[in-house]
């Protein structure tokens, strides 16, 4: 690995300190409290986030095809990061929701706003397409996976126990914005609808609100995750957890689906370099939601950032 490329990642990991700093001192302001973070958070979800994802599904050229072992080993290396960051949580106790949210920290990295361009930096132009459907596959599972949990949980607690499961389950996952824009991007591509010029910059604005907003908001309420993260009986356990399966055991099980799977070039690189990567402040965009572990979840977001700068560096160099 040159110069080049660490050059590179620290281009596109400082700014996220950057931002996420910004914030943190400008909530010391009474003018940036806890409730500008919400309607930046709101924001973030409901429009910004669902906007930058649309429009890269949308643009995809599915002409080019998918190897059936690429979605294969996407779904089966997020699906068991999820259940091992859901599992030591519950192994030492968290309740069953922030289980949940430790899931989603633990397997969804940060695959949009710093995953498709660093890998294009890193592997070249030609993997854009791999990195943008992997990156796709990634964030509906993972979203999805938490959606379906965190409402079975609440249907156990007796919650909307009038509306039937399934309608439940379909109003929460397929109603949710993130999966709506993927579901709507995903025909748009398949149709290869081209999006008239002001649409797409449109969207293409509202996108661009979707990382700072969401790290903005983030670094507000870091004083006050930091906080409460001093106390004695701060959950370290699954929050060290969900450090280690995001950043050691995901692209390590990534490897080995790569080489049990025989998955072609590029989309063997692609899915172990995405897999690699740190939390986005999009995990706790959604955790913050839903209004469980979010403070926890800022503490991931951070730790992975600052460790990815010693881990990613180490991954390319193994990459297939």
């Amino acid at each position: 690995m040159g110069l080049g490329t660490v050059g590179e990642l620290l281009s596109r990991i400082l700014p996220v300190f950057g931002v996420i700093a910004v914030g943190a001192v400008a909530g010391r302001s009474e003018r940036f409290g806890e409730r500008t973070a919400a309607v930046l958070n709101d924001l973030v979800y409901w429009i910004a986030l669902p906007a930058l994802i649309f429009t890269s599904v949308a643009e995809a050229d599915l002409s080019a095809g998918v190897p059936g072992t690429a979605l294969i080993a996407s779904v089966a290396v997020v699906v068991l990061a999820f259940v091992l960051g859901w599992a030591v949580a519950r192994l030492v106790r968290r309740p069953t929701r922030e289980a949940h949210a430790a899931g989603l920290v633990a397997s969804w990295g940060n695959v949009g706003y710093l995953g498709i361009p660093l890998t294009v930096a890193v592997l070249g132009p030609a993997t854009a397409f791999a990195a943008s459907l992997t990156s796709t596959v990634h964030t509906a599972l993972a979203i999805s996976a938490f959606l379906v949990a965190v409402t079975l949980d609440g249907r156990g607690r007796g919650e909307e126990g009038a509306v039937a499961l399934p309608a439940l389950l379909a109003c929460r996952v397929l109603g949710n914005p993130v999966v709506l824009a993927i579901g709507v991007g995903t025909a748009v591509a398949l149709v290869g609808l081209r999006l008239p010029a002001p649409v797409a910059s449109t969207l293409g604005l509202l996108g661009d609100l979707a990382a700072p907003g969401g790290l903005f908001a983030l670094g507000i309420l870091l004083r006050g995750a930091v906080g409460a993260l001093r106390d004695p009986g701060a959950p370290w356990v699954p929050i060290g957890a969900a450090v280690v399966v995001k950043l050691v055991v995901m692209p390590a099980l990534a490897l080995g689906a790569v080489a049990v799977l025989d998955i072609p070039a590029p989309w063997a690189a692609v899915l172990v370099l995405l897999c690699a990567l740190p939390d986005a402040a999009t995990v706790f965009v959604l955790t913050a939601q839903y209004g469980t572990w979010y403070r926890e979840s800022t503490a991931v977001v951070v730790l992975t950032t600052v460790l990815s700068l010693l881990t990613l560096p180490l991954v390319v160099l193994v990459l297939p």
